[in-house]
């Protein structure tokens, strides 16, 4: 009689698979939302030609894992009413030690933890700025680095974030070369700067606080 054997890496494939069904079909959902609130906008506005609220920003924060940690960002936002849909990728990098040689610092990686994620909250706006608060399902990769031996984990998470972003309060024409030059006619296209705090909870959480910058259409204008 013939018995079928598993190794680990046979187990890890068949984890990975449940995790990336689940991730999918909480993605799949949020897309479903956003498709009919953005039927129900285009609705609302047949007889008033306005803008969307669509902007992405990259962010930089410090984070911590347990260890000293650094998070580089990047979201992608859609608002309907007061309804915040988001799209997030980010890779947080912990630190063991650091070393110095000279006056450079040269830091020594434990682990590096990459997140996709998919949210939902709200966003309300105030003129020239706009707070949210937001959370939803990630999918995280973990890889823990020791000397020359590198261990792959995958695990679902629980994201959030709570930030403030400040943009123009009214249409301006769009400057280049460091916000000095502008060019075209008065757009309600612009940037963003503002600042968040941020984290995910799952078998590797974190927490961080970190600045923002973005382009997009951060209002109706």
């Amino acid at each position: 009689m013939k018995i079928d054997t598993f190794t680990s890496k046979d187990i890890l494939s068949v984890k990975t698979e449940k995790v990336m069904e689940k991730f999918k079909l909480c993605v799949f959902f949020l897309l479903m939302i956003i498709s009919s609130s953005n039927a129900q906008e285009k609705l609302d506005t047949l007889h008033i030609k306005t803008n969307p609220i669509v902007f992405g920003d990259v962010f930089l924060g410090y984070s911590y894992t347990g260890k000293t940690a650094a998070t580089i960002g990047l979201n992608i936002n859609y608002q309907f009413k007061n309804n915040l849909f988001t799209f997030r990728t980010s890779q947080t990098t912990s630190v063991d030690k650091i070393y110095w040689f000279l006056i450079i610092p040269v830091p020594v990686v434990s682990n590096t933890t990459s997140e996709f994620a998919a949210l939902y909250g709200k966003r309300y706006i105030e003129e020239g700025m706009s707070y949210h608060f937001s959370g939803g399902i990630s999918l995280n990769v973990n890889k823990d680095i020791s000397e020359s031996i590198k261990v792959v984990d995958n695990f679902v998470g629980f994201p959030f974030e709570v930030g403030v972003h400040w943009f123009k309060s009214k249409k301006k024409r769009f400057r280049i070369f460091s916000n000095l030059i502008p060019i075209g006619k008065p757009t309600a296209f612009g940037r963003s700067i503002g600042f968040k705090l941020y984290g995910n909870i799952g078998k590797r959480s974190y927490i961080g606080l970190g600045l923002t910058s973005g382009l997009g259409w951060y209002k109706k204008y």
